[in-house]
């Protein structure tokens, strides 16, 4: 089942966005049977002042233990994000807390995550996370961006062969595997006019269903090719014949 995508339209110190997600969970549950936990994910345990703020301290303390609201059928729960691993037998809606992309992302690699809504602190800390799944704001109802940005056709076409020959378990860990990767990196990088890493690992999450951590793998080694930098590996020879069979499948 497709993990659903929410987040709040909001910035810095908004107390009412965690009641008006929680309560947007709660629907969620509604309409959804399997799920039964909804869990507040923090940094860290001291990290949680909003929703001292939000209700108060006894209640937080509670929240750590797991407790249910009037009206509103699952269990809440704050976890950090050392804490929660989720798991197979779980089906949750979680609930992020002014955290920001390196660990909003990685949720949807977990088995337990049926939705995400995602309360920034900043929205610029989230901006990656709202470009790949362009979200809807649970206030408006309206998604994050009006159109998603997607690599040209020729770099998608490029993701889609390094997809399939590669084993997307274990991703570019494999020796082969990351040795195809590099030349796919130096032939794009050398004959396409743009490459952006953002654009690429949005695009091998979204549409091509790499994990997170597989997918930032590739993403980095676009970025050092970006910033000047070199990295070893990668086939080096025939790279215009491979950029040339990635621009024919276009026509």
């Amino acid at each position: 089942m497709a993990i659903a995508h929410f987040f709040v339209d909001t910035e810095y110190n908004d107390d009412n966005a965690y009641k008006e997600a929680m309560k947007y969970a709660c629907e969620l549950a509604d309409a959804n049977a399997s799920i039964k936990r909804v869990i507040l994910l923090a940094r860290t345990q001291n990290t949680v002042d909003w929703l001292e703020r939000a209700f108060d301290t006894n209640t937080v303390k509670q929240l750590f233990k797991g407790m249910t609201f009037k009206n509103c059928r699952p269990v809440f729960k704050i976890e950090t994000v050392k804490t929660y691993k989720g798991g197979y037998n779980a089906q949750d809606v979680i609930i992020t807390l002014a955290l920001d992309d390196e660990h909003i992302l990685p949720l949807d690699d977990l088995y337990s995550t049926v939705a995400v809504i995602a309360v920034p602190w900043q929205k610029s800390g989230i901006q990656q996370y709202l470009n790949t799944w362009n979200p809807t704001d649970i206030r408006g109802g309206q998604p994050a961006v009006a159109a998603l940005a997607e690599p040209s056709c020729i770099v998608k076409k490029a993701l889609e062969q390094l997809t399939n020959s590669i084993n997307r378990t274990t991703g570019i860990n494999n020796p082969h595997d990351n040795n195809r990767a590099k030349t796919m990196v130096l032939a794009l990088h050398k004959y396409e006019p743009e490459l952006d890493e953002d654009l690429v690992s949005a695009y091998l999450i979204r549409e091509l269903g790499w994990d997170t951590g597989h997918a930032a793998d590739v993403a980095k080694l676009i970025a050092a090719k970006n910033q000047g930098r070199s990295f070893q590996g990668g086939t080096k020879t025939g790279l215009q014949h491979l950029y040339k069979a990635w621009k024919e499948a276009c026509k």
